[in-house]
């Protein structure tokens, strides 16, 4: 996997790879275009450091700044 606007983050691969497959294609998003921008974005990064555990998670989250992420499957 690239970096990521210079960031390597081949650590969190698996959890996006994940998150596709579990929240995105079970629920029938097909667009290949969407799912590759899904799996290659690192969610990790737009949210405060101390939420980095739940940045797959089928939710939305706090970017730490007064406004919410939404969970993956509304994002893509």
């Amino acid at each position: 996997m690239e970096d990521f606007n210079g960031i390597n983050n081949d650590n969190r691969f698996s959890e996006r790879e994940a998150m596709v497959e579990e929240q995105l294609k079970s629920r029938g998003l097909i667009n290949e275009a969407v799912l590759t921008s899904m799996l290659t974005v690192p969610r990790h990064l737009f949210i405060p450091e101390e939420q980095g555990d739940f940045a797959y998670y089928d939710g939305p989250l706090s970017t730490g700044e007064g406004q919410t992420i939404s969970q993956p499957y509304i994002v893509a």
